[in-house]
């Protein structure tokens, strides 16, 4: 979760935020609302970092019994060739500042924790959220 603190960061005075959906719909993982937020407090048992950014208790996000911002969400035309609905944990969305899907991205995608890498203004990611943030 460090890479989505760093976005957090470094693009939140801009108007851009990170917003934290936990689901246990992917192979039934398990954990408890309170097990994230110990996680994800400072000094954590998953980071040394903080999230600042907002997250939501623990429910579905996959279709027929998704909370109604994943039905909304799920409910978008959808800008890429690859399936819509998140297929693992870490599935982005990034939605421009009117509301419209512009891009998601796999739980493989990551930009990476570091800012100042030569990598990170590579990454689609990076690229996708600076290219709403100019508009």
């Amino acid at each position: 979760m460090a890479g989505l603190q760093v976005l957090e960061d470094k693009y939140g005075p801009q108007g851009f935020h990170v917003l934290g959906f936990y689901s246990n719909d992917f192979g039934n993982q398990g954990g408890t609302d309170d097990q994230i937020n110990e996680c994800t407090a400072m000094g954590g048992v998953c980071g040394s970092e903080e999230c600042s950014f907002p997250q939501f208790e623990i429910a579905e996000v996959i279709e027929p019994n998704a909370q109604p911002v994943w039905h909304w969400l799920l409910s978008q035309p959808n800008p890429e060739t690859y399936a819509l609905p998140p297929s693992w944990n870490f599935h982005k969305y990034l939605i421009s500042r009117d509301g419209q899907l512009i891009h998601h991205y796999l739980q493989a995608d990551y930009m990476g924790n570091d800012a100042t890498a030569p990598e990170w203004e590579a990454n689609d990611i990076v690229q996708g959220i600076e290219a709403e943030l100019a508009k």
